[in-house]
This record gives C-alpha cells, sequence and structure tokens, in this order.
C-alpha cells in the first residue's frame, strides 16, 4: 500500500542566513575586519586571506553547530562567492556608518527606488540597476552593484544584504535569476507608501 506524506517542505530559511547577519554585524564592532573585507571587494573568493575566517564561519558555524546545518557540499562554491562579495560589499557600504546598512526587507529594487528618489539625477541609478538586471554572471552582476553600493552609501540608503546573498548564489540558474529579475522589477517601480491617518509616520531607513 503507498502511502503519502502530508509533511510541508520547510520554509525556515537555511542556518548560513543567521550566520551571515552575525558577521555583518562584526564588521560594523571590528574595524579590522571591515578593512579585510573591503580589501576583497576587487578579489576573487578566497583570494583575500583575512576573509576566510568569516567565510568560514558563514559555512559552517562553530565546533558547536550541527553537520546539518552546514551549507551542503553541493552549494558551497556559489555560497563562498556569494558570502565573499556580500561581506565586501558590506563592508564597503557601511565605511564611516555609525548604524547598520544591513535592512531586513529591503530588495535590491526597492533601494534602487529609494537612490533613485534621493539623487538629483534621476537616470544615473536606474540605468546600472538594468545593466545589473542583465548580468550573465555573478561576477558582473557584483560589479554592477558595487557601483550602486557606493552610491547607497554617499545617499543613506539601505539594503537587505541577506537577501542580497542569496541572489549572488543563485544567479548562476536562469531560472532563479529570472525570478529575481521580476521581484526587482516589480519592488523597483512599486508605488511608494504613503501614510494613512493610522498611519502618521513616515516609513523610516
Amino acid at each position: 500500500m503507498t502511502t503519502t506524506s502530508n509533511k510541508k517542505p520547510s520554509t525556515e530559511p537555511p542556518a548560513w542566513h543567521k550566520r551571515l547577519v552575525t558577521q555583518l554585524r562584526a564588521i560594523d564592532r571590528d574595524p579590522g575586519l571591515a578593512a579585510a573585507c573591503r580589501r576583497g571587494r576587487n578579489r576573487e573568493p578566497l583570494d583575500e586571506l583575512d576573509m576566510h575566517q568569516p567565510i568560514s564561519y558563514v559555512l559552517e558555524g562553530n565546533e558547536n553547530t550541527p553537520l546539518a546545518e552546514y551549507v551542503p557540499s553541493w552549494q558551497r562554491d556559489e555560497v563562498i562567492a556569494a558570502v565573499h562579495h556580500t561581506l565586501a560589499l558590506y563592508a564597503c557600504h557601511a565605511q564611516s556608518k555609525s548604524t547598520s546598512v544591513h535592512r531586513d526587507g529591503i530588495s535590491l529594487g526597492a533601494a534602487i527606488r529609494r537612490l533613485q528618489n534621493a539623487m538629483p539625477s534621476k537616470d544615473g541609478a536606474s540605468r546600472r540597476f538594468r545593466a545589473a538586471q542583465g548580468a550573465d554572471s555573478t561576477t558582473e552582476l557584483t560589479s554592477h552593484v558595487r557601483f550602486l553600493v557606493s552610491l547607497m552609501r554617499t545617499y543613506n540608503v539601505t539594503l537587505d544584504y541577506v537577501a542580497l546573498a542569496d541572489a549572488l548564489a543563485a544567479w548562476h540558474s536562469p531560472a532563479r535569476r529570472q525570478g529575481l529579475k521580476r521581484i526587482w522589477g516589480m519592488d523597483f517601480h512599486r508605488t511608494p507608501h504613503k501614510p494613512t491617518d493610522a498611519t502618521t509616520e513616515p516609513i523610516k531607513e
């Protein structure tokens, strides 16, 4: 007799997401780590020796982390590259900032919409954003995002760096890439929230 499992797939985010947030906070506290990650911005993953420890922690945690929470072997290369670029981008974005530039729920598309609204020229950010959406590789995407992050730093725009890392890790997959382009595009063109009687304060960055 055949039985059908009613167990639903887990909707919990992978354990490495939480460990990545820990490393983002460490960059905010540790100038040496922040400098090491900034040095990695134009380097290939793992070429910057001082980034090995934070990347290793995101992948595997510490000696008390159960094996089930490690990044699986079939995802490691993509996650290593994504974490390397994310830490480097965050360190550049966070330089000289007194508060975290990581903000949950602010996708790349939403961040670029806020950036475009803040800039005197309305086309520069959107042109680079379209180029990023057309990137064929993680390396090309990261190059465009690096330029956009430098503008976000200037105009005090925050970004969800965990979501960015997830996107970088998935960019090699055409199907996932297409889905991300749709989400980012919708977030970029979404009408900004307007306060109502029930919401008297504007949304803060």
